[in-house]
């Protein structure tokens, strides 16, 4: 099984491709929110929280979805999806 079971979606428009992955674990948005304060727009309400990391654009979903845009292949996919969970992984609901 592929780490994160990430699977490339289709080529981003502004380059590279759209790469899903997955968490395997929900977030409390609250906790995400907080945590991506000012670096992210977030919304509790709709469960979803898109910001930029390192030239690619992430957006991240309370049911611990993850999509990486913009990145040249899913191995570099999985490395930006490493760096992010060590981020967010406070805001995971237990």
């Amino acid at each position: 099984m592929k780490a994160y079971s990430v699977k490339t979606l289709r080529l981003c428009r502004s380059g590279g491709i759209i790469v899903e992955g997955h968490f395997g674990r929900e977030f409390s948005m609250h906790d995400l929110c907080s945590l991506l304060h000012g670096v992210a727009k977030c919304s509790e309400k709709l469960g979803v929280a898109r910001f930029s990391h390192e030239g690619c654009d992430i957006t991240i979903y309370r049911n611990g979805r993850v999509d990486v845009h913009g990145v040249a292949s899913e191995e570099e996919a999985v490395e930006f999806i490493n760096n992010i969970k060590v981020i967010v992984e406070d805001a995971f609901v237990d």
